[in-house]
């Protein structure tokens, strides 16, 4: 079965909140994996972001397992290639020309926290906020409604097309395709009857995205809304902190706190 949201339907906290105030909310987390640097901030940020998600929105610890599993790789390609490149600090191992330093695998952790805090802000919005909302609160921020609806099709259609990705997967090993035996030039050669029928696919989904839209006179006349979005005292209260808490970090960030803290 094909997922077109990342939406979970609960009764959160989160998911009471107005879709603005977590628009931000998501950019503070994303600028604050940024602005971090040590795998010590990053993990303990990282760590965070996944209490708030698990208790503030209720996602559960397998769904955000299955969301986050995609860049897997890429996280095991930063944290095993960061320490060769990394080559001050203490020396771990050393084997001909080829260091491998505490540094250089604590930068390593630092860079793979960082993809997954990264990652993880968007799950705040998208988990708890359904499109349409997104759509009303991008538009209510300024941004025009066409560059608005350009942006949640494209987060619409993320989980489509993985979606669509593994039930081809599925259908192929059912015909006896093993894409998990061999060596890796036969196992990227394996994945062509995977990616023809999904180009195929995604080009179909365009065409028929593009008539539903036409169908619906995009672009004529002015638009209005059936559901509208206003901010309440709590909203403002809950954005209020949020940007305390995003200017603490930065201050800490700056100036740092005691170091027998241990975190800066």
């Amino acid at each position: 079965m094909i997922k077109y949201s990342m939406y979970m339907e609960h009764d959160s906290f989160f998911h009471g909140i107005d879709p603005r105030v977590k628009i931000f909310i998501s950019a503070f987390i994303l600028l604050t994996g940024i602005i971090f640097s040590s795998a010590l901030q990053l993990t303990l940020v990282f760590l965070s972001v996944f209490i708030l998600l698990r208790v503030g929105a209720k996602v559960p610890t397998r769904s955000f397992i299955k969301y986050i599993k995609p860049i897997i790789p890429i996280v095991v390609i930063l944290l095993l290639m960061w320490p060769f490149f990394k080559t001050s600090g203490n020396v771990l191992i050393e084997y001909w020309k080829i260091k491998i330093t505490d540094e250089g695998i604590l930068i390593g952790v630092a860079m793979a926290m960082r993809i997954l805090t990264m990652i993880s802000a968007t799950f705040v919005l998208l988990t708890t906020t359904q499109q349409k909302d997104i759509i009303s609160a991008l538009t209510r921020m300024g941004l025009p409604y066409e560059y608005g609806l350009t942006l949640v099709i494209a987060l619409r259609y993320i989980p489509t097309l993985a979606g669509m990705a593994q039930t081809i997967m599925d259908a192929q090993r059912s015909r006896g395709l093993e894409m998990d035996k061999g060596n890796f030039f036969g196992r990227i050669k394996k994945y062509v009857p995977i990616l023809a029928p999904l180009i195929v696919g995604a080009i179909r989904m365009a065409q028929e995205l593009a008539i539903a839209i036409d169908s619906r006179a995009f672009g004529h006349g002015k638009r209005t809304y059936i559901n509208t979005i206003s901010m309440k005292g709590r909203d403002w209260a809950i954005l209020t902190i949020s940007i305390a808490i995003f200017g603490m970090l930065i201050y800490v960030r700056v100036f740092g706190i005691p170091v027998e803290l241990g975190f800066y």
